[in-house]
């Protein structure tokens, strides 16, 4: 297996995310509560992260980026004590025997999405009327580790333990929070693991770090240089959750191209893997609100000149945008372990006797054995027969 890429104190990508879409948005009728409470309670959280923070800060790998760290400014700092806190938070949670899911993906790969489709059936179930801006933001609901605190989650709207987004690899979070990350099925620790064809995740990761300083310092690498520089992260990192499935830790793959050919059949298998109870009109609900137009629309709002998280919403943007020879480089690395990852979809969808719906005449154009992973259907059905 290719080892992991050294990680940075603060996420591969965390410094790079931006605040555009942190808004706070309450159920209808709730009272808001005070800036100043607000920032007695940041306070309060930060002094009780403050050891764990400097221990951070103490760590050569977060030393390496003060550079980086000064030139960006509070946002860093901020994002280095949230992260402090949301660690202890996570450990005291697995230790007091609570659920906790981690949402895992390499960079731009789906998560965002998988976060919004979720909480629009959570807040479904608890009786609220969603639409495509919900009532409680998807952030109060599934936090971001790097930049939400997982205390001040909206514990109001039902959910299956605590859910939290990372992109860390799991030999990260493991050294983090120990053997119970790695639990088998039936304990309290499992993943939800996001993967997405690769030179489609780099290009889009290329794109939102376009306008941030730590790409431009990379000597000026274009979208190609990019590509190859950074598909040794996207081995690594699915390279660990592949292998932390072999030992039998608790990991769902989802694929995140199948979820845009066949998002009701797939976000069904994620809420039966979680222990959702749903019906077919909540799935038809939520895939409906967040279709990536509906959002498009409602981040365009706010989002200024900030570069958007909803950027296209659809597969084949590598093979556009990058070079013949760039695309058959990265598939030349990656498509033994975009292969196996497939493989566990399959394995999943047998266990479980469930088969996503048919593909859209529409999707029958693109090559089936890349974006789509059309071959995961033929793999599970040939399982079936034996």
């Amino acid at each position: 297996m290719p080892k992991a890429p050294a990680q940075d104190a603060t996420g591969p990508d965390a410094l790079f995310f931006t605040n555009f879409q942190r808004g706070r948005l309450m159920n209808a009728g709730a009272n808001r509560k005070s800036k100043r409470g607000s920032i007695l309670e940041f306070l309060r959280l930060s002094y009780q992260s403050l050891r764990p923070a400097l221990g951070l800060l103490a760590k050569p790998a977060t030393l390496a980026q003060l550079p980086r760290l000064l030139a960006e400014g509070y946002a860093p700092v901020r994002r280095m004590f949230v992260q402090a806190h949301n660690g202890r938070e996570i450990a005291r949670l697995l230790s007091q025997g609570q659920q906790v899911t981690f949402v895992s993906s390499f960079a731009r790969s789906g998560n965002t999405w998988v976060r919004y489709l979720l909480s629009d059936v959570f807040l479904q179930n608890h009786g609220v009327e969603t639409a495509t801006e919900l009532a409680v933001h998807p952030d109060e609901i599934i936090p971001d580790f790097y930049c939400e605190m997982v205390a001040r989650r909206n514990t109001a709207v039902p959910t299956p333990g605590l859910l939290v987004k990372t992109h860390d690899l799991f030999g990260h979070l493991q050294r983090q929070f120990g053997n119970p990350v790695a639990q088998a099925p039936g304990g309290n620790c499992r993943h939800l693991y996001i993967y997405r064809t690769p030179e489609d995740a780099l290009v889009s990761f290329y794109h939102l770090q376009l306008r941030e300083k730590y790409v431009k310092s990379r000597a000026g690498l274009d979208i190609d240089a990019f590509c190859l520089e950074t598909v040794k992260e996207w081995v690594a990192h699915i390279s660990s959750y592949l292998a932390a499935s072999e030992s039998c830790a608790a990991v769902f793959f989802t694929s995140y191209d199948q979820l845009l050919q066949d998002p009701e059949a797939v976000l069904v298998e994620m809420l039966h893997w979680l222990g959702v109870r749903h019906t077919s009109s909540v799935v038809i609900r939520a895939v409906q609100n967040m279709q990536f137009g509906n959002l498009q629309a409602l981040e365009a709002r706010d989002l200024a000149d900030k570069p958007p998280v909803f950027r296209r919403g659809c597969n084949g943007s590598g093979s556009r945008e990058l070079k013949a020879a760039t695309v058959s480089e990265i598939r030349r690395r990656t498509d033994l372990l975009l292969a196996q990852a497939d493989e566990r979809v399959a394995r999943q969808r047998a266990k479980s006797g469930q088969s996503p719906k048919s593909m859209n005449s529409g999707a029958a154009a693109e090559t089936p054995s890349r974006n789509g992973h059309v071959d995961i259907l033929e793999t599970t059905s040939r399982m079936r027969s034996v």
